[in-house]
């Protein structure tokens, strides 16, 4: 498995989605027993990026769903 099976890129849209996505994180790493993570910046990706890679890909994916999902609703989708 290379890292790009397992890195989650996130788009930023805002400052108050930054703030959003920061408790975010925090958040999901607290009910998910601390998995191991790494969060940074993406420059080589247009926009304001993050790329979050964690060791195992199915609590990456769960991380990805689990945005998307946060995302949605806070616009109230």
């Amino acid at each position: 498995m290379n890292a790009a099976d397992i890195a989650v890129d996130i788009c930023i849209a805002s400052a108050e989605e930054a703030l959003r996505f920061s408790g975010f994180v925090q958040s999901f790493l607290s009910r998910n027993g601390f998995p191991f993570v790494m969060i940074h910046n993406a420059p080589e990706l247009s926009g304001e990026r993050r790329k979050v890679v964690f060791e195992d890909v199915l609590v990456g994916r769960k991380f990805a769903r689990e945005w998307r999902m946060d995302r949605l609703a806070a616009c109230g989708a």
